[in-house]
């Protein structure tokens, strides 16, 4: 992450990454104006070379960008030690904890990681992939935007999946139980009395939508509650929609008296909404979230909400990341499933 930081402080990623795969040694001797044997005992470390000449290769070096280009000229060894970490955007509190996760380990095991935002858009992915920054990394750990899991396969390099999955791809994958969480949290507000309750769920395009929808439809069937069509509201994974989409419930002539956002971002933008229309959570209506957040947590009353374990999702992806790095006989493809919990917090209004 360093890395990545570091360098776009001069100069834009594209830049930096053609740089990377561009500057030789020669072409520090000539801005050095000394031989090339010259610059590879600087480089390398040997005596035989006076302070003057060191310190005039090192400043063309470090001016040209050699340091990291004879990164990614190892690159080419198979021994970079640099992965990419791919995420739809940096804002999402719980991508910043995945990216944690995968930086403390790679860390543990001298790799350094370079971050980006695919803005969830597969062809901004696949420019990144394509371009440079897929010739110098030894590989890839993705919340994924590409719907074809294949893409991925038939990359030149290791990619571990996290959060998202095609069902049936074989990808190796890090997820955790959508379903489980969902049918608890669907389950929490039915045994606090609650019937009409709505739901902000996300796309259906992967696992995480379609398996969060999946948990809430079956714990209504389990208590003999009808999904009402009108409270189940199609939103995006942004906070936008959140807020959009709880007003609209809240101007129902019968509005719910609980809503389900499917992740923090949605759950964010429901909060926003039933306050601005003079609403308490817990006293006028309920409020439950999958995936905690600092709001969540530090709101009065507390949300309700699904906790997984987002560091770890990055730890494992890592390791499963090098595990096929160091060519560890594996047989077929691994997908973790880990589990969640249930927080207890305050946004459930009791109606019996």
């Amino acid at each position: 992450m360093w890395l990545y930081d570091k360098l776009v402080k001069t100069f834009r990623v594209t830049e930096i990454l053609d740089k990377l795969t561009t500057i030789t040694i020669k072409d520090v001797a000539q801005h050095a104006g000394v031989a090339i044997s010259t610059v590879s005992r600087v480089l390398n470390g040997l005596d035989r070379v006076s302070e003057k000449t060191r310190v005039k290769v090192s400043k063309s070096a470090e001016e040209l960008g050699y340091v990291r280009n004879s990164l990614a000229a190892s690159m080419k060894t198979g021994a970079s030690q640099l992965i990419a970490v791919i995420v739809p955007d940096l804002v999402n509190e719980y991508f910043a904890a995945v990216i944690q996760g995968v930086e403390k380990a790679a860390i543990s095991r001298g790799y350094f990681t370079i971050v980006f935002s695919s803005n969830d858009q597969k062809n901004k992915e696949r420019e990144l992939f394509e371009g440079a920054l897929g010739r110098i990394i030894d590989g890839a750990i993705i919340i994924p935007s590409h719907v074809d899991m294949d893409y991925y396969k038939n990359l030149n390099m290791p990619v571990i999946i996290v959060d998202r999955y095609i069902p049936f791809s074989e990808m190796e994958a890090v997820v955790v139980n959508n379903f489980k969480g969902a049918y608890l949290l669907t389950e929490a507000l039915i045994e606090a009395g609650h019937k009409d309750i709505a739901i902000l769920i996300g796309p259906q395009t992967f696992n995480v939508g379609q398996e969060r929808l999946a948990g809430f439809e079956k714990a209504m069937e389990k208590h003999g509650i009808s999904v009402q069509k009108q409270y189940v509201q199609p939103s995006t994974w942004y906070a936008e929609s959140g807020y959009d989409n709880t007003k609209k419930l809240l101007s129902m002539n019968k509005p719910p008296t609980a809503i389900f956002a499917t992740n923090n971002l949605l759950c964010v933008g429901a909060m926003r909404a039933i306050a601005q229309r003079g609403l308490k959570i817990s006293m006028d209506i309920s409020l439950v979230g999958f995936d905690d957040s600092v709001l969540a947590e530090f709101s009065y009353p507390g949300i309700t909400v699904v906790k997984r374990a987002t560091v770890d999702m990055g730890r494992i992806g890592f390791e499963m990341l090098i595990e096929r790095l160091d060519k560890t006989d594996i047989n077929g493809h691994r997908f973790v499933t880990l589990d969640v919990e249930i927080i207890h917090r305050g946004s459930i209004k009791k109606l019996m």
